[in-house]
């Protein structure tokens, strides 16, 4: 990186040496199988029970490679929100190889506390077994899922949002334009976390993330398909930013893709798009496993989760 960006606490400190010493090049050579298992062990490391009152359901969600897993989060009954909640669809990072619901379970678990949402956690199917579009097509089933099914499940269609954190913010971005693009159920608001948007990456190490790193991530994703310029694929390369729903973008300080979530909004912005905007200072990519360590980190989900609350409020629904 350009210049030295001191880490935001020792929680921080802690977790990038700890990352770093994980991810390496080593282990992108390692075999999927074990790639996927080590992973495993390191995201437990950093896991903690949801928030009281927080409840969880699996559904099945049909899909064109057949029904995904999802997970079902549903607000504390005192959190003051009734049914039909407002739902988000989360599609979890892991670089499109790795991560599972269950990878990602306390951040959104403490997204559908902090927001007072429900919250469908969705396993899609990952690469190299899957390329581009597989998963996103997963995703775009996710979201007609809802539109045709959330209601007897107590969500509410009409206030409907997507999220993801870096991969899985890819994957929310990409949505939003082939929804925009071919049609399908509205989405009032997407919040992305650190996405990742483009080929392009900054040099620098952080957090276990590396141009080299991302790199091997891209190229499992792609499967040998020229998609550099495909904005579904890499949505920063689209030609119009216009018509895509309201957005929150957080990026993280001492990010090498930081610059990814910059240029999106300055897209979003010069297209007419609100957009929200938020950088955690201290603070690398994946940051979300830290929501539990670092008060930075949890300020952050917070600033997101608030962005989420009132663009799926009621009152902002009905007035638009």
């Amino acid at each position: 990186m350009s210049k030295q960006i001191a880490p935001a606490d020792a929680a921080v400190a802690a977790f990038i040496a700890d990352s770093d010493n994980v991810f390496t090049p080593a282990y992108d050579a390692l075999p999927m199988a074990e790639q996927r298992r080590i992973y495993e062990e390191y995201w437990r490391r950093y896991h903690a029970p949801r928030p009281n009152g927080v409840t969880v359901e699996t559904v099945m969600v049909p899909a064109p490679g057949g029904a995904r897993r999802g997970v079902l989060y549903r607000p504390p009954q005192d959190a003051g929100v009734e049914a039909p909640l407002p739902v988000v669809i989360y599609f979890h990072g892991g670089g499109w190889i790795l991560g599972s619901p269950e990878s990602h379970d306390l951040p959104v678990a403490r997204i559908c506390a902090e927001a007072k949402v429900a919250v469908l956690n969705l396993d899609y199917r990952l690469a190299p077994e899957n390329v581009f579009p597989d998963a996103l097509m997963d995703c775009l089933a996710a979201v007609n899922w809802v539109a045709s099914a959330g209601r007897q499940y107590g969500l509410d269609q009409d206030r409907l949002g997507v999220a993801g954190d870096s991969a899985g913010a890819n994957l929310a971005a990409g949505l939003c334009h082939w929804i925009r693009d071919h049609g399908g159920p509205r989405i009032w608001h997407q919040t992305l976390i650190y996405p990742a948007l483009t080929t392009k990456i900054a040099a620098g190490l952080s957090g276990g993330v590396s141009a080299e790193s991302v790199s091997h991530y891209v190229r499992a994703y792609f499967g040998g398909q020229e998609l550099a310029e495909n904005s579904y694929a890499m949505p920063l390369s689209a030609k119009s930013f216009a018509g895509l729903p309201p957005a929150f973008i957080a990026t993280a300080e001492m990010d090498p893709i930081l610059p990814h979530g910059e240029s999106y909004i300055e897209r979003l912005r010069h297209a007419g798009i609100p957009c929200g905007y938020t950088c955690g200072l201290g603070l690398p990519h994946t940051y979300l496993r830290l929501v539990h360590l670092s008060p930075a980190a949890a300020r952050e989900l917070s600033v997101c989760c608030a962005a989420i609350n009132a663009a799926l409020a009621l009152q902002q629904v009905r007035a638009a």
